[in-house]
């Protein structure tokens, strides 16, 4: 077990994490980027993993060049395929300390939370069958392995995602049957979308995905959800069904479609395991069983000396991702009294501001609905990792359970190994509808000291014999 000493160390190697290690480098900082993807980009940029995935057909942003400075920089030490699995802060020159499961440790005095979100999945009759993905998913094997989950399938769910998968997909040579947002076209959808039209950039990518669509003919229609799939083995039938504005299923509108992958994907939920473990506030997004890490203009959170930047603080797209992440870089480097962050940041807030002014007025247009609810029946899996049926959330409810944790310790919801990753938010909008609580009140699953699966030998390792720290290894100026 060794100890690298370095001034910054940035979690996350997606566009907000690539432009924080970079202001902070640039400063003079010496910054360890850390991150579980196997090459630069996280999800947005996610780079072909094989020669073969190459390729293949690509539909969405690339990698800007100005990102790919990390390689090679002279300040940035790059960690690939490596996660972050504990922290602690200690105070002043203390700084803090990220455990790696290789058994090294990282001791830095300021830390950028750049670790983006996870897709939401809400659970229905056979989303566990084989061939039932997140949109997310789709996207990636695509994207990193040139691969696909099926060759007639449905893209569903609701928010921006699900445009750029599905023509990603349709390029590929899948035959994406339709894509079905679940919010339908209203009179205010249609006035929130006029709203973007000062956004001509955004429009014709936009545009570009609908051409796509157009030309693969594939229906996009907008009130549709998948309430169902059926299978034996894997999904070989999808139940497509009309939704109120609510997202409850129209009695008598549901029909059967036959396809061998379905990606459903309805939305992100900020990563907040390692902003809590370090003691960060967060803030609860509005009637979404989600929270973001609470920053301020700087992108420093409620402890000082961590910043974060990106879907973390907000799901707002990558364009705010990268932003935030120059300020966050920035402000740490500033923060360790390396070069002076203010001369390179008011373009940037300029664009920032901009660029979150586009995410709100997107975000208006995929509302959060509750009527999910009624997807699922007494039998259908909630807690795959659990086997937990949707009937015991009710049970536990009724038995007195009148929080998340509660209803966890009654039912094992939330305790495999996942960690409620996939089922925390569908059991924190679950528990507060059948408890008539707040989606606050009831809590989350969204802390947890360890932030992924260790070994126990690794465990023990990380607490060295009082008196025996273990020998520093230094990344000095």
């Amino acid at each position: 077990m060794s100890v690298l000493q370095a001034d910054v160390a940035v979690v996350g190697a997606g566009p907000a994490g690539l432009a924080a290690a970079l202001a902070a480098a640039d400063l003079g900082a010496q910054v360890v980027l850390v991150d579980a993807g196997q090459a630069i980009g996280g999800q947005i940029y996610r780079q072909p993993a094989t020669s073969g995935a190459a390729g293949r057909p690509s539909v969405g942003p690339k990698l800007p060049q100005r990102l790919r400075r990390v390689d090679g920089h002279p300040r940035i030490q790059y960690r690939p395929s490596t996660t972050v699995w504990h922290a602690t802060s200690g105070a002043g020159e203390a700084g803090f300390r990220l455990w790696l499961p290789s058994g090294d440790q990282l001791q830095v005095r300021a830390v950028v939370v750049a670790t983006g979100a996870a897709e939401i999945s809400l659970p229905f009759p056979g989303w566990d069958l084989p061939g039932v993905t997140t949109v997310g998913a789709a996207q990636a094997l695509l994207k990193g392995q040139g691969v696909v989950a099926g060759r007639r399938v449905l893209v569903a769910g609701s928010g921006p995602l699900l445009l750029p998968a599905a023509a990603g997909l349709a390029e590929a040579g899948v035959d994406v049957v339709a894509v079905l947002e679940a919010n339908a076209v209203t009179p205010a959808t249609v006035a929130n979308a006029a709203r973007l039209a000062p956004f001509l950039k955004k429009a014709g990518e936009a545009g570009g995905y609908g051409r796509i669509l157009a030309r693969g003919r594939v229906r996009v229609r907008a009130g549709y959800a998948v309430t169902g799939c059926r299978g034996d083995g894997r999904v070989e039938q999808a139940t497509i069904s009309r939704v109120d504005r609510d997202w409850r299923p129209v009695p008598g509108t549901g029909r059967p479609v036959a396809v061998d992958a379905v990606h459903v994907s309805f939305g992100f939920s900020p990563a907040l395991e390692l902003p809590r473990l370090l003691g960060c506030a967060d803030l609860p997004l509005a009637g979404r069983p989600s929270a973001a890490t609470w920053c301020d203009a700087d992108q420093a959170t409620s402890v000082p000396g961590v910043f974060a930047a990106g879907e973390t603080t907000g799901v707002a797209g990558a364009d705010v991702a990268e932003l935030e992440g120059y300020v966050a870089g920035a402000s740490a480097a500033r923060y360790l009294g390396a070069g002076d962050a203010e001369q390179r940041l008011p373009r940037v807030r300029v664009a920032l501001e901009r660029a979150r002014r586009f995410a709100r007025r997107l975000e208006d247009l995929y509302p959060w609905r509750d009527g999910w609810l009624d997807w699922p029946r007494p039998d259908t899996v909630v807690c795959r990792c659990e086997e937990v049926p949707w009937a015991a959330i009710g049970a536990a409810v009724a038995d007195g359970a009148r929080d998340v944790r509660a209803v966890k310790g009654v039912t094992r919801c939330g305790m495999g190994y996942c960690q409620g990753r996939v089922c925390g938010p569908a059991l924190q909008q679950a528990v507060a509808a059948a408890t008539g609580r707040g989606l606050s009140a009831v809590g989350d699953l969204g802390g947890r000291p360890l932030l992924t699966p260790v070994s126990l030998s690794t465990i023990a390792a990380a607490t060295p014999p009082a008196g025996a720290p273990p020998e520093g290894q230094s990344m000095g100026r």
